[in-house]
């Protein structure tokens, strides 16, 4: 199903943006793999646009899955060069779709699991529970963790640092398209409205 995803639309404003039922959204820090994510959830290679430039995504950009079934791609927080009044304007936009949109959505919050959580991680996921938009954590870049240390053990220290519980996390790599089976599981019948 994922495979036949297509890009529909960008938008910097909510007004623009038609009704739908179910959003799956991906959300993470600048560069962290949001596209690449994208990428191979839908078995795709340019579906959307990896860039090694910090910010480069700056609407929230939208594909579909199938009728009001969407991937919505956010920008990236943190490390943008851009000014700060459109920075504001960034955060708006962000914070109106999120919050003031009544769809259907889940967050799925990419972060590099090499490198661990960050304090924009920490805010993001803080932000998300304070008002109560539903989420699940990605940890991307897993091919990048010594092989000693299992999946199983970076889904587990993970769950801890967020103090969530471990089924809220997967453990992925993008690059190396590992791991995605339950990833997918989950994004299939969440837009099927099988939860």
């Amino acid at each position: 199903m994922l495979e036949k995803t297509v890009f529909f639309i960008n938008a910097v404003k909510m007004s623009s943006l038609p009704q739908s039922f179910a959003e799956v959204v991906i959300s993470g820090r600048s560069n962290v793999g949001k596209s690449s994510i994208i990428n191979a959830l839908c078995l795709q290679k340019n579906l959307a646009r990896t860039s090694k430039t910090p910010g480069r995504t700056r609407s929230i950009n939208i594909y579909s899955v199938f009728a009001g079934r969407w991937i919505v791609d956010l920008p990236g927080y943190g490390f943008a060069k851009i000014g700060r009044y459109e920075k504001e304007l960034w955060n708006k936009m962000i914070e109106d779709y999120l919050i003031k949109r009544k769809s259907k959505k889940v967050v799925y919050v990419v972060m590099d699991a090499f490198v661990g959580p960050t304090e924009l991680d920490f805010n993001m996921i803080d932000w998300l529970s304070k008002w109560g938009v539903p989420f699940k954590i990605v940890a991307n870049k897993y091919d990048k963790v010594p092989q000693n240390i299992s999946g199983n053990v970076v889904q587990a220290k993970t769950a801890d640092c967020f103090d969530t519980d471990k089924s809220k996390v997967f453990v992925v790599s993008a690059k190396k398209k590992n791991g995605f089976a339950k990833l997918t599981d989950h994004t299939v019948k969440f837009l099927t409205n099988q939860i």
